[in-house]
């Protein structure tokens, strides 16, 4: 709670050097955290994080929050699911850019012939407007 009134009160003082370098050193330090705890290495490690994360958390969400909420709220997935989960979506996206790639001449020459169709009616636009001038 005190960096949220450190930075609230540089807001007030209007001193945006000192926010900025805080900001920055926060998010800085959450990225070097999470790349250190293996969130953006291997899916295997990612998994292992989330079981971590899982085992250290899911216990004190059982205890403290009230068993209506618990209820209405759906379980968290399983490391196995979320490990298909995390190698499907990787798949997923794989093939995507591939499919970009490959479908990368057809973009371009789609482009290329509407902006000569562009620059074509600008000139002959122009041609006319001066014809009647």
């Amino acid at each position: 709670m005190g960096i949220v009134r450190l930075v609230h009160s540089l807001r007030n003082r209007k001193d945006t050097l000192s926010r900025f370098v805080i900001k920055s050193t926060l998010v800085g330090g959450v990225v070097y955290y999470s790349v250190h705890q293996g969130l953006w290495s291997k899916s295997e490690d990612s998994v292992q994080l989330y079981g971590r994360i899982y085992n250290n958390i899911a216990p004190y969400v059982k205890d403290n929050i009230p068993k209506e909420v618990i209820n209405e709220l759906p379980p968290l997935p399983s490391t196995s699911d979320l490990s298909n989960s995390l190698k499907s979506s990787w798949n997923k996206g794989v093939i995507a850019s591939m499919k970009f790639l490959s479908e990368t001449p057809t973009h371009v020459t789609t482009g290329v012939q509407k902006v000569s169709e562009i620059i074509r009616g600008y000139i002959e636009q122009q041609s006319v407007s001066e014809k009647s001038q």
